[in-house]
């Protein structure tokens, strides 16, 4: 991962949204901010969960995993377009409990307020209910992107 001249890593896909800036990282090398994020993200396995930074039109960042659908790994090229977002949705680690049998999860929640993003889910297999117990997300309270392994 290359690094600007300050030594702050640069991100694999930059996306320039109306409203704030997405950058999307890849392998080790990422910001402090994203740090927790990508240690979680890479026990996952699989390239479609990429540690991102949104940044807002007036400054404010927030750190997330950009989650690619199961059928699309990230953008092919180093200059990626809007069209390489269809259906990302983005997510932040959150720690979910079952309303049933209290079992705790670790997990990539989806962020559906934010726009564009949160109209993305339907391209997702959400985890929708407890493994454990096997209840339902109605009566479980569990839905995630992903969980995460108990680290």
């Amino acid at each position: 991962m290359s690094t600007v001249e300050t030594g702050a890593p640069r991100p694999r896909w930059r996306f320039a949204l109306s409203w704030a800036e997405l950058d999307v990282f890849t392998g080790n090398c990422v910001p402090g901010v994203l740090r927790p994020v990508a240690a979680l993200v890479t026990c996952l396995g699989e390239d479609r969960f990429r540690p991102a930074v949104l940044r807002f039109a007036g400054g404010r960042e927030s750190a997330f995993v950009a989650v690619w659908p199961p059928d699309r790994p990230g953008p092919p090229g180093d200059a990626p377009g809007m069209d390489d977002l269809r259906d990302v949705a983005l997510a932040e680690v959150h720690d979910l409990s079952c309303l049933v049998c209290a079992a705790r999860y670790r997990a990539l929640y989806p962020e559906a307020g934010l726009p564009l993003f949160g109209t993305h889910l339907a391209a997702h297999r959400l985890v929708s209910g407890c493994p454990r117990c096997g209840s339902d997300f109605a009566a479980s309270r569990v839905q995630a992107l992903a969980l995460l392994p108990s680290l």
